[in-house]
């Protein structure tokens, strides 16, 4: 044997190697997926039953609710939704919401001053009327908007009604 063989040999020996691990840990991803446990039909109901309850309680409309959860199954979401609302009722329960954020004590002990020591308040008072007085110029301009939109308020309620007609009604 040469050494040129032998180290041919290696080589190929050595490749073989790195190209059996790699393959084999590719593959590692497909291989857990069978050992994961599957949820059964009546997990997978009940898990849909929680959150329709859940959505009901947090005040959230049903359709929210599909959409917020795309994957769980939808009978079991809206009998879950169901039996919250007749329990809200019969029980006179109002939908919670969640609370605010705290902010920390520090945070706000900092906030209340401005980097020169100043007091910001006036800051915000000034910023807070701006941001009225602008929301107040864009309410009369939408409605002086509509004022003159209201001549051709007759052909734009047929297109209306087209539109509402070719609408697809959702998939539940």
């Amino acid at each position: 044997m040469s050494a040129s063989s032998s180290q041919a040999r290696r080589l190929l020996a050595n490749l073989a190697l790195i190209s059996a691990v790699s393959l084999s840990l590719s593959a590692c991803d497909y291989v857990s997926s069978f050992t994961k446990p599957k949820q059964t039909p009546e997990e997978a109901k009940a898990e849909g039953i929680a959150l329709g309850a859940g959505c009901r309680q947090a005040g959230q409309s049903l359709e929210d609710c599909y959409q917020r959860n795309p994957d769980a199954l939808k009978a079991g979401i809206f009998t879950g939704w169901k039996d919250m609302h007749e329990y809200m009722a019969a029980k006179g329960i109002q939908t919670v919401t969640p609370p605010a954020p705290a902010p920390a004590a520090d945070a706000a002990k900092d906030d209340a001053k401005g980097k020169d020591g100043k007091d910001k308040d006036a800051k915000d008072s000034d910023r807070s009327s701006r941001a009225r007085e602008r929301d107040a110029n864009r309410d009369n301009a939408r409605s002086r908007d509509r004022e003159s939109s209201s001549s051709s308020r007759d052909s734009s309620t047929s297109d209306r009604r087209a539109s509402r007609e070719d609408k697809q009604p959702p998939k539940y």
